[in-house]
């Protein structure tokens, strides 16, 4: 239980590599929020939600948008308020949703392999 959250039902930890992707792929919206400590880089859970056919739902991360495009593969909150009416919005917007899902999914599989992020650092290190 989580009290100080009503109306919501904590289901505890699941296992990363069998259950996660599950979880991901059929919540409806999956949110990341990254400390505000994590000044640059895509956090590894949008990769993980993304990758898993599921739609999300982040914080503000400038270095999403060198990959990825707001409003076609994800969406981002500023805030609090802002976190709640995507939410709502999304949750009432179901088609518009699982398209964003889908594009992310098939952009990750086809443009975030190990082998592409690999190539991405060898050549940025001029190897």
């Amino acid at each position: 239980a989580t009290p100080e959250l009503p109306g919501i039902e904590n289901m505890g930890a699941v296992d990363y590599y069998n259950v996660m992707p599950h979880v991901f792929k059929n919540t409806k919206v999956n949110l990341n929020i990254t400390l505000r400590s994590i000044q640059t880089g895509i956090p590894l859970r949008c990769f993980d939600i993304m990758g898993a056919g599921g739609f999300l739902l982040t914080n503000y991360q400038a270095d999403m948008f060198d990959f990825f495009v707001q409003g076609e593969d994800f969406d981002y909150f500023d805030g609090k308020e802002d976190l709640l009416t995507k939410t709502e919005y999304y949750l009432s917007h179901e088609k518009e949703r699982k398209e964003m899902a889908e594009n992310a999914h098939e952009k990750v599989k086809r443009e975030h392999t190990y082998l592409n992020r690999l190539d991405f650092m060898m050549e940025a290190a001029g190897i």
